[in-house]
């Protein structure tokens, strides 16, 4: 019985080239291939037809090929060749300079398709580099052609990533994008579908935000100091009244003739006065719970941020080991 075999052992892989003679099992190998997976041979020199969702047995290995091999009476050279077909997309990272020294840096997203028919012009790839490619090494393929044919031509007109992340400015990238990548992804059997820039946040801009952050802060402070010296002339008026008040009864004990309205307006005032002092000493063991609890989070963090040092001193040690 055909032992499976898996050509694709990792989502970043987009093609690979196997020797079929490579192979040397007891066991013959099989292969499914996916709707979105497409499969040709090439033996000695010559292209099979394409090959897609469905079952290919005698990839390679097994007794009767170890024996025909023997025998000279297989090709002397076979190959597989196997490439996803869907789209997928592609990060190219980028990072540039302008004339006042700032550095600039994000990356261009491309979305890219291997169609079936277009398999064996990846042979044009692993003529010269590793028998897979990820997308991770077409990424490293492009990013020179993208660098400094595209992204430099691109600051050059603007020094700042506001025009840049413009809708208008997008579309046209998308269309130097691939009138520039082109000829470069025809040789691979590439489709262009779409492109656009991404831009990171810049200094300048983290800057600004800094600085809208402060003079925000400062107003909510200038708000508060002046609600707080509202606060203190409203009591500095109400202690002065009260103080009136208590001169008004004393001359009227003195005098005789003390009213009741002014005992009532007194202890109006001192109510007012008790309650004010008992939401003062309110707001003081809130703040002081505050901070409490800020204080036990920040021990929490510390004791977190310890053990996860401590979790990675014990990887790295153990991929020492290893």
């Amino acid at each position: 019985m055909a032992h499976a075999y898996k050509w694709r052992t990792s989502p970043e892989i987009l093609a690979r080239l196997i020797d079929g003679n490579g192979i040397k099992t007891w066991r013959s190998r099989r292969v499914t291939l996916k709707p979105n997976e497409a499969c040709t041979f090439i033996v000695n020199g010559q292209l099979s037809p394409i090959f897609s969702d469905q079952s290919i047995a005698q990839l390679g290995g097994g007794f009767p090929r170890y024996l025909a091999s023997l025998m000279k009476a297989t090709a002397a050279e076979r190959h597989a060749l196997f490439g996803m077909t869907g789209p997928f997309d592609l990060a190219v990272p980028y990072q540039v300079m302008n004339e006042e020294g700032e550095e600039f840096r994000g990356h261009v997203r491309l979305r890219l398709q291997l169609h079936k028919e277009d398999l064996p012009k990846m042979l044009n790839y692993f003529a010269n580099h590793a028998p897979t490619i990820t997308r991770k090494d077409l990424a490293h393929l492009l990013q020179e052609h993208l660098n400094h044919r595209l992204i430099a031509a691109a600051y050059a007109i603007s020094n700042d990533n506001e025009s840049l992340r413009d809708e208008a400015f997008q579309s046209t990238f998308a269309m130097k994008a691939e009138v520039l990548l082109r000829p470069h992804l025809a040789a691979l059997g590439l489709t262009f579908h779409n492109a656009y820039l991404v831009t990171e946040v810049t200094s300048s801009e983290r800057l600004a935000a800094h600085h809208h952050v402060t003079k925000q802060n400062l107003s909510y402070e200038r708000m508060n100091a002046e609600a707080s010296q509202e606060v203190i002339e409203m009591r500095q008026a109400n202690a002065l009244r009260t103080i009136e008040c208590e001169i008004e009864v004393a001359r009227a004990k003195i005098r005789g003739d003390q009213t009741l309205e002014a005992e009532a307006e007194l202890k109006q005032l001192r109510t007012l006065e008790a309650l004010w002092r008992s939401e003062d000493e309110r707001s003081q063991r809130l703040a002081m719970e505050s901070e409490r609890q800020k204080q036990v989070r920040m021990e929490q963090a510390i004791e977190m941020f310890k053990s996860v040092q401590a979790a990675k001193r014990q990887r790295e040690t153990a991929n020492g080991f290893d």
